[in-house]
């Protein structure tokens, strides 16, 4: 009798930590309005096309902050490395990082319109996989 009684509670214990997680990885990956109405707000100002060098470090440190959002922790090749699996062209994610990181870390390096283009339609990408509407 205790046996039964023991594997009923051990099943009901495991049965509400599935619940848990479920729950944890449902609500993991949304922004509150207030995050998303911010997201959006960034990224129609970065979009706009006004400074080309600012544009491509705001749209990088904006992908940097949703993941953080979404629970993805350390540095922003870190979290994309976490989290490629979400991201439809991973691949142009990281050459989008990698023309933020050259401009950010080579003095001589003066972004194209092509190179702003090509970082803008690839984080935007990136933010629509993150369930973000533009």
């Amino acid at each position: 009798m205790e046996t039964a009684i023991s594997i009923i509670v051990i099943f009901a214990i495991l049965g509400l930590g599935v619940m848990v997680l479920m729950f944890i990885k449902k609500h993991k990956r949304r922004l509150s309005a207030g995050e998303m109405s911010f997201v959006r707000n960034q990224w129609r100002m970065l979009s706009s096309g006004k400074n080309m060098r600012n544009s491509i470090l705001e749209a990088d440190k904006l992908i940097d902050y949703v993941l953080g959002k979404y629970g993805y922790t350390g540095s922003m090749g870190e979290k994309l490395k976490k989290a490629q699996r979400i991201f439809t062209d991973i691949n142009a994610v990281w050459a989008a990082h990698k023309i933020r990181n050259r401009l950010a870390h080579e003095l001589e390096f003066h972004p194209t319109k092509n190179d702003v283009d090509f970082v803008l339609a690839s984080f935007g990408k990136a933010l629509r996989d993150l369930e973000i509407e533009l």
